[in-house]
């Protein structure tokens, strides 16, 4: 009897340790140490993100991109907006889907600008082998480790700030003829003399689309806060960020009150801001009157 419950004690082990699941080597990319059976961007973090430039107080979650993780390096790469940019604010983003010269990555790790600086900084330059295996990952779609293409973000383009001067802008003193720092607060209308030309420099933004190719640009002028009876007018692109509109002098009566507000198009989003149903104070901020 002893025997025979022995046996099954050591049947009933033998099976539950034959039934066992084996380790899935996907759950847990970052400690694989078969890495040559990695592909894709699996094997470009495990080879070259994880361990030539996740380095201590780099980024190793000191600075973005954060490379400790698999997901933490894809997320802070693909269609990430670029936070430390070049002289010319070429780059949106850091990595651009099957294109290498939008891509910041590239440009990082191929840079000759001793300013700049090439990527992996304070350590050997990447091979070409390992450019080559990045060129062809963001050429390819820059998929996930699922093989998965990622879906381009498309943001509401954005009308940020914007100034005014009397005349033109005088780029060796930013100040000097600024006249939208005249109002008596933040929500108030600036001044502007009947007998001057007014400018005004808008600057724009969106995630996917330069401002110089936004469409349908628009300013709308009323004189109340409902925007009715609105006059339209046609600004021009004028540099970076920046549209730009001027009315020569004498175009407006003292004692008006103009209230403005722009519409555009990223290609996908029609947007007028401030919209109609914005507080007052951000109409009256987007406000001007003639003394």
């Amino acid at each position: 009897m002893r025997q025979l419950l022995v046996f099954s004690v050591g049947l009933l082990l033998a099976l539950s340790c034959s039934t066992e699941p084996r380790p899935n080597p996907w759950d847990d990319l970052n400690n694989n140490e078969d890495s040559t059976a990695l592909t894709g961007f699996a094997d470009i973090h495990k080879n070259i993100l994880e361990p030539k430039c996740a380095n201590p107080a780099c980024h190793d979650g000191t600075f973005e991109p954060d490379f400790r993780t698999i997901e933490g390096s894809y997320n802070t790469l693909v269609y990430h907006p670029v936070t430390k940019n070049d002289e010319d604010e070429t780059y949106e983003h850091r990595v651009v889907p099957g294109d290498i010269n939008a891509s910041w990555l590239y440009n990082r790790i191929t840079t000759t600008n001793d300013t700049l600086g090439q990527m992996p900084l304070y350590a050997p330059p990447l091979q070409q082998s390992e450019i080559d295996k990045l060129v062809a990952w963001i050429n390819g779609g820059a998929k996930d480790i699922r093989g998965d293409q990622p879906v381009a973000p498309n943001e509401v383009p954005r009308f940020e700030w914007y100034v005014a001067f009397s005349g033109d802008v005088d780029w060796s003193d930013w100040n000097k003829n600024r006249i939208d720092n005249t109002r008596q607060g933040w929500e108030y209308p600036f001044q502007v003399a009947a007998n001057d030309t007014v400018r005004f420099l808008f600057h724009m933004d969106d995630d996917m689309t330069f401002p110089v190719q936004f469409s349908n640009f628009k300013f709308y002028l009323s004189d109340n806060q409902e925007f009715s009876g609105a006059t339209s007018y046609d600004p021009q692109f004028f540099v970076g960020n920046y549209w730009t509109i001027s009315f020569p002098p004498n175009t407006f009566n003292i004692g008006d009150t103009s209230y403005f507000y722009l519409r555009y198009s990223d290609g996908s989003n029609t947007v007028n801001s401030p919209d109609f149903d914005s507080p007052w104070w951000y109409k009256d901020h987007c406000s001007f009157y003639i003394n």
